[in-house]
């Protein structure tokens, strides 16, 4: 066993991180209805925050062999406050990139040697926004991010007999910054909203201590990533019914690297699916979403996400709720699949994301 959080992370960025927010990945995680949009909150009465805690584990599938990890970390924050004139103050940090995995190779042909890397890090976001209510139907908002984060790949070295081993180590230091612009409709019945980011760059000093060596290798390069822009709506045919619909769109093809377009990397999209039944004062949601990932896989074939999803709020008297979401996912490419946990807790204390929070128990 051995901690990480997939067989798929050693691409690129990493693993592109779905909102930390168990309500909202109870019925297929659409970041445009969750905290991600800063034009989310048109009804704010009193200050609100979220912690939320992530729990996933993996199997990895390839050339008939398996092999299993895990990882248990804290998944996000967010905080809201009122303040005059109709406007909110949101601040929060979650994790966007995450780069955990644990790979093998086996030895080949020409190699009397296999090689295990072991990899830790990923790239977080420290938030700030502001947001204004007009007419108690709708809302924008403007948030500023600061990308900070770190990655340290261990590279190991051992022959056939296992009778040597040696290590090298790389160390990544990440920093960016990025605005995002967000809005909604609300009304009893129905809910739209959208946000988007336009194209941000990061910095990333990258240092690579090789064993056997006296100086270390060190260089630092500009990523450049594309905009990206979201959607979710949800509307409420019958009194305890909502169904939710989202969508996310992220042309990252031209993702380039000190100016050169990296090989490998593709537009990609999310799509989910979802309902919440209110039964009593306790919401029970579930949801579908499927992706094809931004980056192809080592042999360069697509890799594809459906995962079911399934949650709900228990209510905590005199604080708020307690969210709890649970998914099942599998992802495959031509030659590695993945089938997938993740349980995520959210301790919400007044939680008024949407207009109409009844619907969302509370």
């Amino acid at each position: 066993m051995s901690s990480a959080q997939s067989f798929f992370n050693s691409r690129a960025l990493g693993e592109l991180v779905l909102p930390a927010d168990a309500r909202v990945a109870g019925f297929g995680a659409p970041s445009a209805l969750s905290y991600e949009n800063p034009g989310i909150l048109v009804d704010l009465s009193s200050v609100s925050f979220t912690g939320t805690a992530l729990a996933a584990a993996a199997i990895g599938e390839q050339a008939g062999r398996t092999r299993f990890v895990e990882n248990v970390r804290p998944a996000g924050f967010h905080a809201a406050a009122p303040l005059p004139l109709d406007m909110r103050l949101m601040l929060g940090v979650d994790e966007r990139f995450n780069q955990d995995f644990d790979l093998w190779s086996e030895p080949t042909a020409d190699t009397s040697y296999r090689y295990h890397v072991l990899s830790h890090g990923g790239v977080y976001a420290l938030r700030c926004g502001v947001g204004w209510s007009f007419l108690r139907l709708g809302a924008v908002g403007l948030e500023y991010n600061r990308l900070l984060g770190s990655g340290r790949e261990d590279w190991q070295f051992e022959v056939a007999n296992g009778r040597y081993v040696s290590t090298d180590t790389v160390e990544l230091d990440y920093s960016g910054n990025l605005l995002r612009f967000g809005g909604s409709l609300q009304t009893d019945r129905f809910t739209f909203a959208s946000h988007y980011t336009p194209g941000f760059s990061m910095t990333v000093n990258s240092v690579r201590h090789i064993h056997g060596v006296i100086e270390d290798s060190i260089r630092t390069y500009g990523v450049h990533i594309p905009g990206a822009v979201s959607f979710g709506a949800s509307i409420s045919p019958f009194e305890r019914v909502t169904a939710v619909l989202g969508y996310e769109l992220r042309p990252w093809s031209t993702m380039a690297v000190d100016g050169l377009e990296m090989v490998g990397v593709s537009n990609s999209y999310r799509v989910s699916a979802g309902a919440e039944y209110l039964t009593g004062q306790i919401p029970v949601r579930f949801g579908y979403s499927y992706s094809p990932w931004y980056f192809l896989a080592q042999d360069s074939s697509p890799i594809a996400e459906h995962r079911l999803h399934l949650g709900c709020s228990l209510p905590v008297k005199g604080f708020g709720s307690l969210g709890l979401s649970a998914e099942v996912g599998r992802r495959s490419s031509a030659a590695l699949s993945e089938t997938s946990i993740r349980l995520m807790l959210s301790l919400a204390y007044h939680e008024a994301w949407l207009k109409r929070t009844r619907r969302w128990g509370y």
